[in-house]
């Protein structure tokens, strides 16, 4: 296998016609878990690459159960998968289902916190830039999406967030936020990357829940 991405908290080999994740048991920052970007690497959890992979494989899992297609193929082992190839589009969409986060901070005073949303933001995916909010206009622009691909990837975003409340309510808990990126593949925008404790929150009780209370409502 051909290593061509070493990241944060994963590296991304090449082994045709697939790639293949190695997950880390690396811990980014306060707000490893939000869409501010450039978040740093803190130190390492023994078993969080494994408990990540394990939330990926769920959530990818019941995607495709409820008709959102993923490029997740199978797993490995603890900490490898195996995905489909797809290009990449370089943007974060972000569902907020609730205010909370660097929401609240960037509408100080304009929001309470946990005041439902239900709105979808996109990010461009650039860490030199901090990945700043973009607007639907400026993506078509600069040729970086379609306006039916961006129609398209806040549709799947929305329906993404349906499963998502359907899933947590059942359990007596409260979707807050989550991120998503999309790639096209054979004429199609499938959800790519990860969908994990990593790109979501959700709380009980008006409590977030941690990586380990998340993988505790999974496994």
């Amino acid at each position: 296998m051909k290593l061509i991405y070493r990241g944060k908290t994963k590296d991304v080999y090449e082994d045709e016609p697939h790639l293949v994740f190695y997950f880390k048991d690396s811990v980014l920052g306060e707000d490893g878990r939000e869409d501010t970007g450039g978040n740093e690497v803190v130190g390492e959890r023994k078993g969080k690459g494994s408990a990540v992979l394990d939330e990926a494989e769920f959530f990818f899992r019941l995607l495709e159960e409820n008709g959102i297609r993923t490029h997740f193929v199978e797993r490995i082992d603890e900490r490898r998968a195996r995905f489909l190839k797809a290009e990449r589009i370089p943007l974060e969409v972000i569902y907020r289902e609730l205010a909370y986060g660097s929401f609240l901070r960037r509408y100080r005073g304009w929001v309470e916190e946990l005041t439902p949303l239900g709105i979808v933001e996109f990010t461009l995916k650039d860490d030199a830039l901090k990945d700043p909010l973009i607007t639907e206009e400026a993506i078509v622009k600069l040729g970086i999406a379609s306006e039916g691909e961006v129609r398209e990837m806040k549709e799947k975003t929305r329906k993404v967030a349906g499963i998502l409340r359907e899933f947590f309510s059942s359990k007596g808990l409260q979707l807050v936020d989550f991120k998503l990126e999309f790639g096209r593949r054979d004429g199609e925008l499938i959800v790519i990357d990860e969908l994990s404790g990593d790109t979501m929150r959700v709380m009980k009780n008006g409590k977030l829940l941690s990586q380990e209370e998340l993988r505790e409502v999974i496994v």
